[in-house]
């Protein structure tokens, strides 16, 4: 489906205590008038900024949800009554309870490659907190990019030998919530926690560069955080004309594509392709298939 405007954007407010225009880049994400708006704040940057952003996007009329990272002072940001869906970063590793601010019921942790052997870990202390929601995010990698000069794309190994952990130790999650972010991932939990994990009867494939756009700490625009090809920058330009432009269209052509190795895979109906920014990180192509695909071939065309 095409839309004129994404409704769901994600922006990366700061990155190691830099950030762009924040209000303009606030205004301008308020001007595409998205459904949903989904903040990422990492460090105390990005926390001075957070009330003006707010205030902004209550223009939208969108709704709100901030990840923020387990730095000292984060935890005062629910205490001001934002009409916001707080998510806490838990980080790479597990032993994050008591590092949680008071009153929280949700935490994100990204099973990329370097973690990846930390899930079954953090599904069993997420088991017997009081915390009610895990979102296992996609890996950002344009963040990755700037931080560590790589991306740790998610091989279906480690997912399954994380899977096949947990499973042994027979962790339980009556009263929990799994958000999963990976297809290929969210099948394998949900065939151990059917009901956790949510049915998928909307999932219509990848959604960069259509539903979904991403914005980093600068104000440059990406179809998705998972796909680091620069579309342009919201500070210089107004969200429609990014939207837009040849950049935009030719990505999206590319992901309506169907991969060659997902030709004929009686699959395909339910994954869509998977991850085609992941595909396109491993092999350089959207030709290629998502590396955590367990049906995909291991060498190329």
């Amino acid at each position: 489906m095409e839309f004129s405007l994404p409704i769901r954007i994600r922006w990366d407010v700061d990155f190691r205590g830099r950030s762009g225009r924040v209000k303009r880049i606030a205004r301008r994400v308020a001007e595409a008038s998205p459904l949903f708006v989904e903040l990422h704040i990492s460090g105390r940057r990005g926390l001075k900024e957070f009330p003006a952003i707010v205030a902004e996007l209550q223009k939208a009329g969108c709704r709100i949800s901030a990840h923020i990272s387990l730095f000292p002072e984060a935890g005062a940001a629910p205490r001001r009554g934002y009409p916001v869906d707080f998510v806490w970063d838990i980080g790479r590793t597990a032993g994050f309870v008591p590092r949680l601010p008071d009153g929280a019921t949700a935490v994100s942790f990204v099973p990329d490659d370097d973690s990846a052997e930390e899930l079954p870990e953090v599904l069993s202390e997420f088991a017997e907190c009081g915390i009610s929601d895990l979102h296992l995010v996609n890996v950002n990698a344009v963040r990755s990019i700037a931080e560590r000069g790589h991306v740790p794309v998610p091989a279906i190994g480690k997912l399954r030998e994380a899977v096949a952990v947990t499973a042994s130790r027979g962790t339980a999650l009556e009263g929990k919530r799994l958000v999963v972010h990976d297809y290929f991932l969210w099948k394998a939990l949900s065939d151990m926690y059917p009901g956790r994990t949510g049915e998928r009867v909307e999932f219509t494939g990848c959604q960069a560069g259509t539903a979904l756009a991403f914005v980093d700490w600068e104000g440059n625009v990406y179809p998705c955080d998972s796909l680091p090809i620069r579309l342009g920058n919201i500070e210089e330009s107004a969200f429609i004309d990014v939207w837009e432009s040849p950049a935009r269209s030719r990505v999206v052509d590319s992901i309506r594509g169907t991969p060659w190795a997902c030709d004929g895979c009686g699959e395909y109906r339910g994954c869509f392709g998977g991850c085609r920014g992941m595909g396109y990180l491993s092999a350089g192509s959207f030709d290629a298939p998502d590396p955590a695909c367990p049906s995909a071939p291991r060498t190329d065309r």
